[in-house]
């Protein structure tokens, strides 16, 4: 029965993203034939997307701390694909992902059109690239939210920053904010750590009909309460993690 329900959660969660991304396109289009910016437009439809498709999902979102207004530099640990609506929901924000998301079908063409920015992480060199268009993307009407962990895990622990995406605030003396994700399910459901974080070697489609099995998911966003900046970006990083790692809390296994 819990495979069944999850199966329209799905199909439900789907419908809604096509229509609230078509619903997005028009008006983009519209504000490009008028010469207007379409940021605050993109910003309006993905906060009621994050909020809602997550309802789909059966997940409820609870913010802590005080968000960050644009222009802001953030970083955050990384657990699932579903802290990207999550974020969104919070903040007016692009985020950084990696490149093969942007070959994903249907969902890769979504994520261009939305002004994500991709990184080939296999390639040092692609860093240098990618801290030029953050520095474009930084705005009045949005920020930037990175992962600098450079994968998801099973949120037991922090995993070291990266530096090499600092760039921009350490060129910039720009100030940089930091923030925390986790996740809980119900009593009945098994436990986050392995039905909503996506760290095992298992399929997004296999995956997600796991998240969508659970009766109840609640997604906890803790902001920091102060920003951060340095001259060295390693240093900078390493500022950040012991931060972040304050206000941690472990998705921790069921006894």
């Amino acid at each position: 029965m819990r495979k069944i329900i999850a199966t329209i959660k799905i199909l439900i969660f789907i419908t809604f993203t096509i229509a609230n991304y078509s619903f997005f396109a028009v008006g983009l289009m519209v504000a490009k034939l008028l010469g207007r910016n379409c940021e605050p437009w993109r910003n309006r439809c993905l906060k009621f997307w994050g909020k809602y498709s997550m309802k789909c999902l059966g997940v409820e979102i609870e913010i802590e701390g005080t968000p960050p207004e644009p222009p802001f530099f953030l970083v955050s640990n990384h657990l699932s694909y579903i802290d990207i609506p999550v974020y969104y929901y919070a903040l007016k924000t692009t985020f950084v992902a990696k490149l093969e998301i942007k070959n994903w079908p249907v969902v890769g063409f979504m994520a261009r059109t939305l002004g994500i920015i991709f990184i080939d992480r296999e390639n040092k060199l692609d860093v240098r690239r990618v801290n030029s268009i953050i520095s474009s993307k930084i705005n009045r009407n949005q920020g930037v939210v990175l992962f600098p962990e450079g994968r998801t895990s099973p949120g037991d622990q922090i995993l070291r920053f990266r530096a090499g995406l600092l760039q921009h605030p350490v060129e910039a003396n720009f100030d940089v904010h930091y923030a925390v994700i986790r996740y809980e399910t119900g009593e009945s459901d098994p436990h986050a750590r392995d039905s909503v974080c996506w760290w095992q070697d298992m399929s997004l489609l296999q995956h997600l009909l796991n998240l969508a099995s659970n009766r109840s998911i609640t997604a906890r966003v803790a902001f920091g309460k102060k920003s951060i900046k340095h001259k060295d970006r390693k240093v900078l990083a390493k500022k950040l993690q012991r931060e972040a790692e304050k206000i941690f809390v472990p998705v921790q296994a069921k006894a």
